[in-house]
């Protein structure tokens, strides 16, 4: 069978429906409270639409929170979907499966690509998309499933916090980056990123009665250089003696990651070189960012936020050059999959109903452990 008949075969196969969770209002207290489930119908469709099946997406904290209306940033709501009140399609990342691409010109799509959005607040919690511009998704091929639906957040993320604001490559094998929060996902793809270019990671976790098989597996299959805990992060006498054993005659810090804040962000701040960073990108503690007065005077540190949303927003190329670099990491097995890191949630699309699906995602919110990703069965 030719592509050319593949192309046109497929093209005929636009959804009459589309099936979405969507929300007109917000709720800080019971954000699941404000969802509901769409059938609308397919719009101005036309021989160069291009439709994409989704595949999987991710329940993100960011997500919750535009339900909850406390992120800064947060799509339009409209009555381009026919409903009473405004509203938007939730969801900001998720993986598709382009099913069908521009008829009578050529596009840089191909039918069985797989792509990711490339700005967030497109609305992802839905089982078709159609777009009428190529130019607003990522090919992603070469990555699995679970990799690829979680990269757009996850993976850039942890790519540009390496990548982006240091200059690494003047003392090899010497250059350390500080991190707590050391078992989160975007920790793990730090070490992972970090090991590939030569760079070696001390990650801080919480202190535990298995601490020392969580530091191994960090270390061991995550890349991890050197796994600490919170008491010894914070502990004097540690940094005295034992710090500089574990950094080498040579070894500085001159990068400090920090997604805890409180007493833990200090603590890591604390170990930066002269001139160091400290890059903050979440606030698992819920407490603020408290930096002794010496370390800015005396050492000239910077500490700075960091939010991959408003820096995709500002050089969407950026994030096109940094997926296609964690992809070549990916197939050259310097990342592993992100599997592992997700709970798998299904959707039986063609057999579930709609209060299923609507249950399954509030549950997806609700319950605690790992990450949900909703992976739709089409078959």
């Amino acid at each position: 069978m030719s592509l050319n008949f593949l192309k046109r075969s497929m093209s005929t196969n636009i959804p009459k429906k589309i099936k979405s969770i969507i929300y007109s209002s917000h709720n800080v207290d019971d954000c699941t409270s404000v969802l509901s489930v769409l059938n609308h119908s397919v719009k101005n469709v036309n021989e160069n639409s291009i439709v994409l099946r989704t595949l999987a997406f991710p329940i993100n904290p960011s997500d919750i929170n535009q339900l909850q209306g406390v992120y800064p940033s947060l799509p339009e709501k409209t009555l381009d979907l026919g409903t009473k009140e405004p509203s938007a399609i939730a969801g900001n990342e998720a993986v598709f499966e382009v099913i069908k691409v521009p008829e009578k010109k050529e596009s840089k799509l191909s039918i069985g690509d797989w792509v990711i959005p490339l700005h967030s607040n497109q609305g992802t919690w839905t089982n078709f998309k159609i777009l009428e511009n190529e130019n607003n998704v990522i090919k992603v091929n070469g990555l699995d499933l679970y990799t690829a639906s979680t990269v757009s957040v996850n993976g850039v993320t942890a790519y540009q916090l390496v990548n982006k604001y240091i200059n690494w490559g003047e003392r090899a094998g010497n250059e350390w980056i500080i991190q707590n929060a050391g078992t989160s996902n975007v920790s793990k793809l730090v070490t992972q990123i970090a090991k590939a270019k030569g760079i070696k990671t001390l990650s801080v976790i919480r202190d535990r009665d298995n601490f020392q098989e969580v530091a191994n597996d960090l270390e061991v299959k995550y890349g991890a250089t050197k796994v600490i805990s919170e008491s010894q992060n914070s502990d004097k006498t540690f940094n005295k003696s034992e710090l500089p054993k574990i950094l080498g005659d040579e070894g500085t810090i001159k990068l400090a990651l920090n997604s805890v804040g409180g007493k833990s962000s200090s603590s890591i701040a604390r170990k930066l070189e002269k001139g160091g960073l400290m890059l903050t990108y979440g606030g698992m503690s819920k407490q603020p960012v408290t930096l002794p007065t010496s370390l800015h005077i005396f050492k000239g540190i910077t500490s700075a936020g960091f939010w991959v949303t408003e820096n995709n927003k500002k050089d969407p190329d950026e994030k096109r050059a940094n997926v296609a670099e964690f992809i070549k990491l990916y197939e050259t097995n310097k990342i592993i999959s992100s599997e592992n890191e997700l709970e798998i949630v299904n959707w039986n699309v063609n057999e579930d109903s709609d209060e299923e699906f609507l249950n399954l995602v509030k549950k997806g919110i609700t319950s605690s452990g790992k990450k949900k990703l909703v992976v739709l069965k089409w078959h």
